[in-house]
């Protein structure tokens, strides 16, 4: 069955049911009111005449009662009922299993009226008079029930027509539904095959199917990013690895064929330093997946990362010395303690302070900055060296997106991928700025705001 016809069928089921309910509610409380208020006009008259009883007997109530069924009163029932339950007197003609012990405790009778061929049902009271003679004063419930047949009769047809409504209903919303449901199979199955341009198409609305749209498209921007970083990757990798690994190569072929002990340690050491390259790159690739996968959460802790600065420039401040450059650092006077992966922290700004050494060391300064702003902790270094065009910024950020043409050099191109994956690792970013001259490379990651009471 499909989804739009289940729809149309609950809507029915809901319309019919809830229908159903109303009109019961109806059918009862009509029916409670009617004989509610026949039984007080009832108790009310035969009342009045039983007063007209006392004060003149007999006979003035069968005055009473000539005056009361002269009027034409189509629903008055008024008798004097003998012992045996025969009426001796009134519009009542004859009174269906008359017992004297049912008068006292009936509410209801069925009777014919004197001039009528058909019984009716009534609501009778009966009052005991001289003579072992009864009082009957009731009123035929024919008007009520007529009522009552007609607001069911109407209630029945609204009911008709409130179920073929509620179909309708479930067939119109069942179309929408499934004509929504129908976009995003659409899209599925095309992607599927294969085609990641497709994409649902928005209805411009804001309900859940547009919001589900959004979050579709969303996930499939994601995964063709995905997908064209992982293209460029194997590309990249594949280039990248095919120096190195021909350096291990020729330095093997070297050692095979050197001719002294001598020659061939040489070569034994190059490739081990080849070796270690490739592991480097390798290690690295690999640190960038795993920051993404947002596997290294369950590492998270809290540390102070001005004391993680201070001592990055105090293992690297030699090493700068000797390139020539004077390395500083630059804090703000409190810094509050962050949330994060301490060793993957301390990675990322050794790449940013190693990148500032083997490039910038000749502009003569280099600061390791930690600055507390805006709820948010910034962590990087600036240097004056050289700088990175503002166009290119974004190829530096890239996956072995090296900005030197030549590939023959040791760097892999995954230092400042890597600071960016583990960036994003903690819901920040790497921002790169402009520093005339030079670079300001800073992670910035959103500091909690329970941290700062």
């Amino acid at each position: 069955m499909s989804t739009k016809l289940r729809i149309a069928l609950l809507a029915g089921l809901l319309a019919f049911a809830s229908n159903l309910l109303i009109i019961g509610f109806i059918h009862f409380q009509t029916r409670d009111e009617i004989v509610s208020e026949l039984r007080h006009q009832v108790a009310e008259q035969s009342a009045a005449l039983n007063q007209v009883y006392r004060k003149g007997g007999v006979a003035a109530l069968k005055r009473e009662i000539s005056e009361a069924t002269d009027a034409d009163d189509p629903q008055t029932a008024l008798a004097i009922i003998d012992r045996s339950g025969t009426p001796v007197y009134g519009n009542v003609d004859s009174l269906l299993a008359p017992d004297v012990a049912w008068f006292a405790k009936s509410r209801s009778a069925v009777l014919r009226l004197k001039g009528e061929d058909s019984v009716l049902e009534a609501s009778v009271n009966f009052r005991p008079i001289a003579g072992g003679q009864w009082l009957l004063t009731g009123r035929t419930v024919s008007a009520g029930i007529s009522l009552r047949e007609t607001l069911e009769r109407s209630l029945a047809v609204a009911l008709a027509v409130s179920v073929l409504l509620g179909l309708l209903c479930g067939l119109i919303i069942g179309q929408y539904v499934d004509r929504r449901i129908h976009d995003i199979v659409l899209v599925a199955d095309r992607v599927s095959g294969g085609d990641m341009s497709e994409r649902v198409p928005l209805s411009g609305a804001d309900d859940s199917f547009a919001r589900l749209s959004r979050q579709i498209n969303q996930m499939l921007d994601r995964i063709s990013t995905l997908m064209g970083e992982l293209r460029m990757l194997t590309d990249s990798l594949a280039h990248d690895l095919r120096s190195p690994v021909g350096r291990l190569r020729a330095a093997a072929d070297a050692a095979l064929t050197a001719e002294t002990p001598e020659e061939r340690d040489q070569m034994l050491g190059a490739i081990i330093r080849q070796s270690d390259s490739l592991m480097r790159i390798l290690t690295t690739a690999l640190e960038i997946a795993r920051s993404e996968a947002f596997t290294s959460k369950n590492q998270f802790s809290w540390f102070d990362p001005a004391q993680l600065a201070g001592e990055l420039v105090e293992m690297y401040e030699p090493v700068a010395e000797e390139a020539g450059a004077a390395m500083r650092l630059d804090r703000s006077p409190v810094v509050i303690p962050v949330f994060g992966h301490r060793q993957l922290l301390a990675q990322a700004l050794s790449n940013l302070i190693e990148n500032a050494i083997k490039y910038a060391a000749s502009g003569g300064e280099i600061a390791v900055l930690v600055h507390d702003e805006h709820s948010t902790l910034k962590l990087g270094v600036s240097d004056r060296g050289p700088g990175i065009p503002a166009e290119r910024r974004d190829e530096a950020r890239r996956r072995f997106g090296r900005l030197d043409p030549s590939r023959g050099d040791e760097g892999a191109g995954l230092g400042l991928s890597l600071v960016q994956a583990i960036a994003h690792l903690h819901q920040g970013d790497l921002a790169l700025f402009d520093n005339a001259p030079g670079l300001v490379a800073l992670v910035q990651i959103p500091v909690r705001a329970d941290r700062r009471s």
